[in-house]
């Protein structure tokens, strides 16, 4: 007897452990089968007819400012004698472009290294080799071509990429940003006129700001840089973007 009720016991124990999975898997089944209701993506006030446009304006402007890496590498049996002699070389090239007009504060030292050099082998000690270089900020363009050629002849033996600037670009942005207005307003009153409505108030405004990269030069060697007449500049032109999204209301 208390064998059958045993095995009674643990049959109904299975059974209901079966019925207990069936509804688990039945209620995940109905879950998964429910739709998913996407959240929707609002913008500007709640219950009012309103229309979002988005507004573009660019600005293309010549550059008038450089900043261009000027440095000078010397290399020498000794850490003394290779060191005394890029210090001689880098103090005449920062007098040369002062003597060029350019100010002392637009002149900054922005790298010094001191490394050896090896023979080639790589086993070996060989020398040493100084590097020193200085950041020139140049603010009246015409003066980049000739200082980059006087720098050269003054000792200059690594000059690196040339960056193209406007030195108020806020001003510029501000022009563009006017712009990006005038076009979301120009585009929402064209919108409003097709579905016969008109534009009312400003409801919500945003703005992304951005602007054209600057224009480099390639790194530049002694031997391309000297000769006769100074080396061409060309500054090109940029391009500064803003761009906004403006929600108007619609009457």
């Amino acid at each position: 007897m208390e064998k059958r009720n045993s095995t009674l016991i643990g049959a109904l124990a299975g059974a209901l452990l079966i019925a207990v999975l069936a509804i688990g898997a039945i209620g995940a089944a109905l879950i998964s089968s429910r739709p998913i209701t996407a959240q929707a993506q609002t913008s500007g006030v709640p219950g009012m007819r309103q229309i979002t446009v988005v507004g573009t304006g660019e600005m293309k402007v010549t550059p008038d400012t450089a900043n261009v890496q000027i440095g000078v590498d010397t290399s020498a049996p000794t850490t003394q004698e290779a060191l005394a002699q890029n210090t001689a070389q880098a103090t005449a090239i920062i007098e040369k472009i002062k003597q060029i007009g350019v100010d002392e504060k637009d002149i900054q030292t922005s790298g010094f290294n001191i490394y050896p050099t090896y023979s080639s082998d790589g086993r070996q000690v060989t020398g040493y080799t100084v590097g020193n270089q200085v950041n020139v900020t140049i603010r009246n363009l015409a003066q980049a071509g000739p200082l980059l050629d006087q720098v050269v002849q003054a000792g200059a033996n690594r000059i690196y990429g040339v960056n193209f600037t406007v030195a108020d670009p806020a001003a510029v942005l501000s022009l563009a940003r006017d712009k990006a207005v005038l076009e979301a307003k120009a585009r929402a009153d064209q919108l409003a006129k097709g579905t016969g409505a008109t534009v009312g108030q400003v409801l919500v405004i945003t703005e992304n700001v951005g602007s054209g990269p600057v224009v480099p030069m390639p790194m530049m060697d002694r031997a391309v840089v000297t000769g006769g007449a100074a080396v061409p500049v060309q500054a090109g032109t940029q391009s500064y973007t803003a761009q906004v999204q403006i929600t108007y209301e619609l009457q």
